[in-house]
């Protein structure tokens, strides 16, 4: 009878991902106003410069981000406002286009979704079991509702990184067929991930250390059309994205400039604590700022991943004309003790692989591409906090920053599941159990507190 429960349910979980995602993303959509986000009036300038001009550092101190996650919202307020001055009516564009961007933004993380099931498909055909996991790991994680239902740049790397890795995942496989259509194809996705937010950037060296792998793997003919494939489509993403970062080094004299100073690299820019902090006192009890936590990275960067510790989502503060919530602090201290299980598991599992790595192992390509997109996303934010420290506030210590790291880490705890599942299905179905426990316990922690604060 379990046995019978646990299939049903294990052949319909996509569908009641679709269903459960869906769900929490219209209560976020309709609750949440896009202006309470991270620099929520700094983005909102930088679209209404938008579409014909590009903001400076005058309008916005936002005008280092690349423009691509405010053109959709920049053109229908441009509409809206043309429809204020033709028909002398007083419609509220800002409400209008959040709300339809934030729609469009939803679509993307439900594409997401479908794109992890098509990763999955290639490297581990009809797995069932494997998918499952991916996916559960990858939607309980209340970081990435958050991100998606303010208006900026990392949700939109997120779709177009796995857009992305499913293409040349299938390349690489030998699944499709390298054509002029997909290279064109492939250079126009790259080029989005580089004009989405400058973290995109830290995408590309990975896709490097796949040209490498892939070569080593393969004959001298598929060899030569991987290089000529990989070649051109970077030179065509240069297209797309180039010229933006050549207008912010003409104008600011950086191709990585900031609306603050950066100071001289050193590892002594942030104190011990920075490194070395856990937090103890406070992580599991009030892990939100204000504590003994302050610029503390791992800390304050979990307890924004599984919560909301900078007050923006969930813990209102007083903000948006709404009283603060502080009750549902202590909640949020047990999303980070539960959290600690499929933490471990996802960090486990690129240990596992690291263990595994020159045993020549099932889809080994696969997880060292992405493994390498992790580790570079990891020393590139590590640079930025490092450059521009700010020990006082650590303001920069949030997991939005780091979104497209985070959302491929399921693929490493769905792997540890998998080599689980081989030794013992009993285990594998216990875990995925508490898996599915802790989704549930920390499902208030993906939906907004911030019901019509404006």
């Amino acid at each position: 009878m379990q046995n019978s429960i646990f299939n049903k349910v294990e052949n319909n979980f996509f569908k009641i991902v679709l269903f459960l995602v869906s769900a929490i993303l219209i209560i976020n959509i309709f609750g949440y106003f896009h202006e309470l986000g991270y620099d929520g009036e700094h983005h909102k300038w930088y679209i209404e410069v938008l579409p014909l001009d590009l903001p400076t550092d005058q309008d916005t101190k936002e005008y280092f981000s690349p423009p691509l996650p405010y053109l959709f919202p920049s053109v229908i307020d441009s509409v809206c406002d043309k429809l204020n001055e033709v028909y002398l009516r007083d419609i509220n564009c800002t409400y209008i286009y959040g709300k339809l961007t934030q729609i469009l933004q939803a679509l993307m993380f439900i594409g997401i979704i479908f794109l992890i099931r098509n990763i999955s498909e290639t490297i581990e055909p009809k797995n069932i079991k494997y998918l499952n996991s991916v996916l559960l790991l990858f939607i309980m994680i209340p970081v990435s509702y958050k991100s998606f239902a303010m208006i900026r740049g990392e949700p939109y790397i997120s779709f177009f990184m796995f857009l992305l890795i499913a293409i040349v995942t299938k390349v690489a496989y030998k699944e499709i067929e390298i054509t002029n259509k997909l290279t064109f194809f492939t250079g126009i996705i790259l080029g989005f991930i580089g004009l989405s937010r400058q973290w995109g950037l830290l995408f590309f060296p990975a896709l490097l250390v796949l040209l490498v792998i892939v070569i080593r793997k393969n004959d001298k003919i598929f060899n030569v059309k991987f290089l000529k494939y990989s070649f051109l489509s970077f030179l065509i993403s240069l297209f797309v994205f180039g010229w933006f970062y050549l207008m912010l080094f003409l104008d600011y004299g950086s191709l990585t400039a900031f609306n603050r100073a950066p100071v001289t690299f050193s590892f002594n820019n942030q104190p011990s604590s920075f490194y070395f902090g856990l937090g103890m006192e406070d992580i599991f009890s009030r892990p939100i700022r204000g504590f003994s936590m302050t610029n503390m990275l791992i800390p304050v960067l979990y307890s924004d991943v599984w919560g909301d510790y900078w007050g923006y989502f969930i813990v209102t503060m007083g903000r948006g004309g709404l009283e603060a919530n502080y009750e549902i602090v202590r909640y949020l201290g047990r999303v980070n003790l539960v959290s600690i299980i499929p933490t471990l598991l996802m960090l486990s599992g690129i240990v596992g692989f690291l263990l595994k790595f020159n045993k020549n192992q099932k889809n080994g390509v696969f997880y060292t591409f992405i493994l390498s997109a992790i580790t570079f996303f990891w020393i590139g934010y590590m640079w930025f906090l490092i450059k521009y420290p700010i020990p006082l506030k650590g303001d920069t210590i949030k997991g939005t920053y780091i979104l497209p790291l985070i959302h491929l880490l399921p693929f490493f705890g769905a792997y540890l599941l998998d080599q689980i599942k081989e030794s013992s299905s009993k285990m594998y179905k216990l875990i995925f159990g508490i898996l599915t426990l802790i989704m549930i316990h920390n499902l208030p922690a993906m939906v907004t507190r911030f019901f019509g604060g404006m």
